[in-house]
């Protein structure tokens, strides 16, 4: 009929800048690899062995257990750094950023799909070491688990605002990847990779459960005891969600 216009769907740019991320990032498997690869595979080595199963004293978690939030952490670090700004950086260098402003398509929408991509991995990584040392390893899930999603989602916050405040500040790709380095041992050490925070010095422990990291790991620690996260470990990680976000807001550029 001629009065009756059929309405035409309408073009989900934002879902389509979503796959088109994802192909991308299936092709460069880099940041998957380590931010998702890598904790799972310290998941099955730390789950494997016997001593592992040993008590924590002090704590009603076995050594494995203490070890997963950290994992958890380890899952945020690496893609926040790894996987978001690196490749943010490479696209505003190669002129991605400032073409893909010309058409119809923001950049901001861009930069929030990229975002996206990366959430979806952390989330996956994380939904794996939960589940997976529950099932497999004879651990359990967070007895206070709503505590726990909050400390995962101002973990993931605070991270990812500090990735986006590498891609801000770092003018080249080789650049990105220096400031990534400078920080990502600090980070993984202060979450417990390397030795774990119940076992750290008290005044490293102090310094520890100020960073973004060390809060996380005390905050999903205590929610695996089935105690709801401290308001200091709370308010460290919004604290740097607050700053590390309007940083970032302040000082990206997409050219």
């Amino acid at each position: 009929m001629s009065g009756i216009r059929k309405s035409k769907p309408r073009y989900n740019t934002f879902w389509e800048l979503v796959k088109i991320e994802g192909k991308l990032a299936l092709r460069e498997p880099v940041g998957i690899a380590l931010g998702v690869g890598a904790p799972i595979l310290l998941l099955l080595l730390f789950g494997s062995i016997p001593m592992f199963r040993e008590p924590v004293p002090g704590t009603s978690l076995t050594l494995f257990e203490v070890y997963v939030p950290t994992l958890i952490t380890t899952v945020v670090i690496m893609i926040a750094l790894l996987g978001l700004p690196i490749t943010l950086v490479r696209d505003r260098e190669l002129g991605w950023l400032r073409r893909i402003s010309t058409t119809p398509v923001s950049p901001a929408k861009l930069l929030a799909a990229h975002v996206t991509i990366n959430l979806l991995q952390a989330a996956a990584a994380i939904v794996i070491i939960l589940f997976g040392a529950a099932t497999f390893f004879g651990g359990h899930l967070p007895q206070q688990s709503t505590g726990c999603v909050l400390s995962i989602i101002l973990l993931v916050g605070a991270l990812f605002g500090l990735g986006l405040v590498v891609a801000a500040v770092a003018s080249t790709e080789k650049m990105a990847i220096a400031l990534t380095q400078l920080l990502l041992y600090p980070l993984l050490f202060f979450a417990g990779v390397y030795i774990p925070t119940v076992y750290l010095p008290a005044y490293l422990t102090t310094i520890s459960e100020f960073t973004p990291v060390g809060a996380a790991v005390k905050a999903i620690t205590d929610a695996y005891q089935g105690a709801f996260p401290s308001v200091q470990a709370l308010l460290v990680m919004t604290a740097y969600m607050t700053i590390f976000g309007l940083l970032a807001i302040r000082y990206f550029k997409w050219e």
